[in-house]
């Protein structure tokens, strides 16, 4: 029993984080090692991350997740593809076993790429909000009344208009 309880501990410990979803314009970005198409314009460095911490204490990254990150970056520059410079796996440091995925790269506007959509206010919010929650311009969760609260009143988050507190 207790062998079987350690191997389920080794492969629970091996298993890859959740995906992360992207949205719609950062999937369009190209992630790669070699250089961009001719005509591609520069527009910066970008860099981004997945994981934190070490040991049994952190939080495991994955590759994807920090591709994924990668790609949202780049898209809040506008950019269509990126020239990884540096990648940093985990790592045995002389103090603990680093969990992070670190990617850095260079963002290119491609020349003939799709202009990104128009956006009032990049926000996000992560993780995803829940169903019954909308992400407001500030990237925070709200919880969303239907029908909508009347101007005295206030959305709870059991998703029921109350009066809203005396000033």
């Amino acid at each position: 029993m207790v062998t079987g309880a350690v191997v389920l501990g080794l492969a629970a410990c091996h298993d890859e984080p959740p995906l992360r979803p992207v949205s719609a314009w950062a999937a369009h970005v190209r992630v790669a090692e070699g250089d961009p198409p001719p005509g591609a314009r520069l527009i910066g460095e970008v860099e981004a991350s997945d994981g934190k911490g070490c040991g049994i204490e952190g939080d495991r990254g994955s590759l994807r997740n920090a591709t994924a990150a990668l790609q949202e970056a780049a898209a809040r520059k506008g950019a269509s593809f990126v020239k990884l410079t540096a990648i940093t796996k985990p790592h045995s440091g002389h103090d603990c076993v680093h969990l992070e995925f670190k990617l850095r790269g260079l963002a290119y506007v491609l020349a003939n790429a799709p202009a990104p959509p128009v956006v009032a206010a990049p926000s996000a919010c992560v993780p995803p909000c829940s169903p019954g929650y909308s992400c407001n311009a500030a990237g925070v969760c709200v919880a969303e009344c239907n029908p909508a609260c009347g101007p005295t009143q206030i959305c709870r988050a059991d998703r029921v208009c109350v009066p809203a507190a005396a000033p």
